[in-house]
């Protein structure tokens, strides 16, 4: 018999960087930002806020409003100076997964004082979209509701909501400490002498009465809203993306999203959303005009028109990350389906928040940012270290661009680490692979954003 793998720790692959007083390799390596790793520098968990002050204000003033949340925007852009190129990589998507984080990790508790939760459901089209564009758009968000935990979370609340107190309190700390998770325990709740299947029937009848059709009602009071999901595909997948002649889950996507879920997160206790949907360009590129117009008369049927629940409420306020080269071809049809009163598709407008090429400065700053999170020693937080004035100086030259910056810095380090050097100065930056010259190349055209 083969050896078997020995278990892993934290510790594996990382031994290399201690001599430069760091735990790991503080920058990320992989272009495309992933929000359900458990990396940090790939997830959007390490962020440099200071470069960026000016565009969170204006986010918080737009689209947070603890004290006048029903007046939020409903539509509002993400962008960042540059070309369909320059333009990538400066940290849009890190500026939603910012946000993102920052509301769903107590789902709006700290955000909003306490008085009502919130969630964010994002949206990234990694790929080109060639059809049926805002019904892939609903499936995705759909699938990212699922994968966010928001559901489970709002039929714990639901179930607590039908208990007395007393029991409550028994089955939440049935072991001892606080743990709401407990509700969703059918085992604790049998414990406690409540039965499970009766408060799904109470859960659903609850959905039912609110306007939930009743096989997506029941489906969200039993837990299984992933499986009913799957069910409506025949490959069984989530995964949002056109198949052909597998149509029926698209079919039902938008009523789905901005009927159904809407209804059921506001009985649960949530008082609004936000939906973030980046790289709308790969979903609107390759559309011709007609489909242009189709997709902005939908967006607005499903966001802002009458019709829907999400509308009803105002539910979930939008935030779109693009770049002048893909809002030019989508600026008429938006105009033509009336959008542009509430949201232009210009950078200078009100509603949008554009990010700027960072200074020398910010982009030191951003690289602190990320040495911080992974140093040995907290002392040296805040410092250069283990880079040198001039070593730092010398980085920053070669780009400002976050994208180029960050993938400069990973290999700077990874170089220095490797030569067994315990400070980077110019001389060992200047000798660190650049991008194309000497070393294996990698395409970073499609963003660094999570690296920021």
């Amino acid at each position: 018999m083969r050896m078997l793998p020995k278990r892993s720790n934290d510790e594996t692959g990382s031994t290399v960087y201690r001599a430069l007083g760091l735990k790991d390799l503080p920058f990320s390596l992989s272009p495309v930002l992933d929000p359900y790793s458990d990396d940090p520098r790939r997830n959007g968990r390490i962020y440099a806020q200071a470069p960026v002050e000016k565009a969170i204000e204006k986010f918080e003033r737009l689209l947070i409003r603890p004290e006048d949340f029903l007046n939020r925007t409903r539509i509002a852009s993400l962008w960042s100076k540059g070309d369909t190129e320059s333009g990538r990589g400066m940290g849009k998507t890190a500026l939603l997964r910012f946000f993102q984080q920052r509301i769903n990790d107590d789902w709006g508790e700290k955000e909003f004082g306490g008085r009502f939760s919130a969630v964010v459901v994002y949206v990234s089209f990694p790929d080109q979209v060639d059809r049926r564009y805002m019904e892939q758009l609903a499936w995705a968000a759909l699938c990212d509701v699922c994968r966010s935990g928001v559901l489970d979370v709002s039929r714990a609340a639901m179930r607590r909501n039908l208990l007395s107190d007393e029991q409550v309190v028994e089955i939440v700390h049935h072991d001892g400490l606080e743990n709401y998770e407990n509700l969703l325990e059918d085992g604790v709740l049998l414990e406690h002498d409540v039965s499970a299947p009766e408060l799904d029937r109470k859960v659903g009848e609850t959905l039912i009465g609110v306007g939930v059709e009743r096989g997506v009602a029941r489906a969200l009071a039993t837990g299984s809203f992933e499986v009913f999901l799957r069910g409506l595909r025949r490959d069984g997948n989530l995964v949002p993306y056109y198949v052909p002649r597998d149509n029926r889950g698209l079919d039902y996507a938008r009523r789905l999203l901005f009927d159904d879920v809407v209804r059921y997160l506001r009985v649960a206790g949530f008082g609004g959303g936000y939906l973030f949907i980046d790289d709308i360009e790969n979903l609107t590129d390759q559309m011709t005009r007609r489909h242009r117009n189709e997709f902005a008369k939908e967006f607005g049927l499903c966001t802002v028109r009458p019709g829907y629940a999400n509308n009803a409420y105002a539910f979930f306020s939008c935030v779109l990350t693009t770049h002048q080269a893909s809002a030019r071809g989508l600026a008429q049809a938006w105009q033509e389906a009336g959008l542009s009163a509430m949201a232009r598709l210009e950078p200078e407008a009100p509603t949008s928040v554009e990010l700027p090429l960072p200074t020398e400065e910010q982009a030191r700053q951003i690289l602190i940012e990320h040495l911080d999170y992974y140093r040995i020693e907290s002392s040296e937080r805040a410092t250069i270290r283990p880079f040198t004035e001039d070593g730092l100086a010398a980085l920053v030259r070669r780009s400002q661009h976050p994208r180029t910056l960050i993938a400069a810095a990973a290999r700077v380090v990874m170089n220095a680490a490797k030569e067994g050097y315990s400070q980077i100065n110019a001389r060992v930056v200047d000798e660190g692979p650049v991008s194309g010259q000497g070393e294996e190349t990698t395409d970073y055209g499609e963003g660094l954003d999570d690296a920021l």
